[in-house]
């Protein structure tokens, strides 16, 4: 095999070599095929810009995965600051300052919002959920209706604003709730 005379003969090189494995690492940080695609592309680009460094790097592929892990976390931070600026036009603007739990629940007073989070829950959370936020009934009659308690009602609620919480990227609330130790 002869050896590369050019830049763009020494990235093909690379990216023959590499490819595959810049690839999945992209794959198993994003999880989205089309993304892990456009990332990897663009750590090839990189390498393109950066020829020297990477050539006198211990090992060339110890320098592509730090490279791939950058771009796929800068890939993962634009996409959860969207997420947060979608929602943020979603929400109506607090005349005063509110607890996280107060912010979360105008947040998801938008049903689409709701069914969204709902996906990821159990289907007795599911319920729970319907009614309070979709039906605008009070935890009292949900729990009526569904012949629960209310403190059942208060744990799913709890249990939805918990998935809600780790999907929307939202601070869990700081003070601890009424009857519970501090940790």
């Amino acid at each position: 095999m002869r050896k590369p005379v050019n830049e763009v003969e020494q990235t093909e090189g690379y990216y023959r070599r590499y490819g595959e494995a810049v690839h999945r690492r992209c794959l198993r940080l994003l999880g989205d095929e089309a993304l892990a695609w456009d990332s990897t592309q663009e750590v090839f680009l990189r390498v393109h810009a950066n020829l020297k460094p990477l050539r006198a790097a211990g090992s060339p592929l110890s320098w592509l995965l730090t490279v791939t892990d950058r771009q796929c976390f800068s890939v993962l931070r634009r996409r959860r600051t969207e997420a947060s600026l979608a929602l943020t036009r979603l929400a109506p603007l607090p005349e005063v300052i509110a607890s996280p739990e107060a912010v979360l629940e105008r947040l998801l007073v938008d049903a689409d919002l709701v069914r969204r989070v709902l996906a990821h829950c159990p289907e007795d959370v599911q319920r729970v959920v319907a009614h309070r936020f979709i039906d605008e009934l009070e935890q009292e009659q949900i729990a009526a209706l569904l012949d629960v308690s209310r403190k059942t009602v208060q744990r799913k609620l709890q249990a939805f604003f918990d998935t809600a919480r780790r999907l929307l990227d939202v601070a869990p609330r700081l003070e601890p709730r009424k009857g519970t130790a501090p940790a």
